[in-house]
């Protein structure tokens, strides 16, 4: 077994349940994938609105900081859009809706880019690692701005970074990679309270997302949802589009 297929079966397991020695091994060998950044594994900051988010991964490079949002796909194909909330995985003939990873990954850097005020603008770029046996997603980059990756392995993570940072110039020396290093390890949030309240509040507001689904409202800005004719057949839209453009296959509800 190679290093990345070695990773990509930890990573497999749930990353942030990786504790003790397997989690130091974990970051050990990012480290050595990544030679020249710092690694921090499993960041848990606070929002500034009594809230708290957790970021997977941040790589502190030269170029800046490379944040990374891991998800498990195994065995299925992600389609999404960077411009829509709403993407598909599809697995076994089944097609499931998710949230999209890619504006999870920017809400965790609007939320680190104000943690590290005092560093003054920090660039920070968006990498998904998705665990899966393929993707297929479009309008990632803005303004023709290389500034976020999606990849599938380990070694492609490490390819598409270096393609990044080949397009942005070296501001920090390594003194100034410590010195956010440490900032990150002596301000985040610590403690097995913190991360359960954490994982609390992302149940809550997951079940909040189903029963809105189940009493026919959008999950994002709980509007009706309305049943519409659709190129692939029928399906439910968000009353606000095209503000809102949330939408669910209409076989979800059983009195269709």
């Amino acid at each position: 077994m190679n290093i990345n297929d070695f990773l990509k079966n930890l990573l497999s397991l749930n990353l942030n349940k990786l504790k003790g020695s397997f989690g130091e091994i974990l970051t050990q060998q990012f480290s050595k994938l990544f030679t020249d950044a710092l690694v921090l594994r499993d960041v848990l900051i606070e929002c500034g609105d009594n809230s708290t988010t957790q970021i997977d991964l941040i790589l502190i490079d030269s170029t800046g900081l490379y944040v990374v949002e891991i998800k498990n796909f195994s065995g299925g194909t992600v389609y999404g859009d960077g411009t829509k909330k709403t993407w598909y995985y599809y697995k076994n003939g089944c097609r499931y809706d998710l949230y999209s990873p890619l504006m999870q990954n920017r809400n965790h850097i609007r939320h680190l880019k104000r943690f590290l005020s005092r560093f003054g603008e920090v660039p920070c770029f968006s990498i998904l690692l998705l665990l899966c046996d393929d993707f297929k997603v479009s309008n990632i980059n803005k303004l023709g701005i290389m500034d976020t990756g999606i990849c599938n392995s380990l070694l492609e993570m490490r390819a598409l970074i270096g393609d990044i940072a080949q397009e942005n110039p070296a501001i920090y020396f390594v003194e100034q990679k410590q010195e956010i290093f440490n900032y990150i390890s002596a301000n985040q949030i610590n403690g097995n309270g913190a991360r359960r309240a954490h994982e609390s509040r992302v149940r809550s507001y997951k079940k909040s997302m189903d029963d809105a689904i189940v009493h026919n409202l959008c999950p994002y800005c709980k509007a009706p949802l309305i049943l519409r004719n659709g190129k692939y057949g029928k399906f439910y839209g968000c009353s606000n589009y095209p503000y809102c453009k949330y939408t669910l296959k209409a076989d979800v509800f059983n009195d269709e």
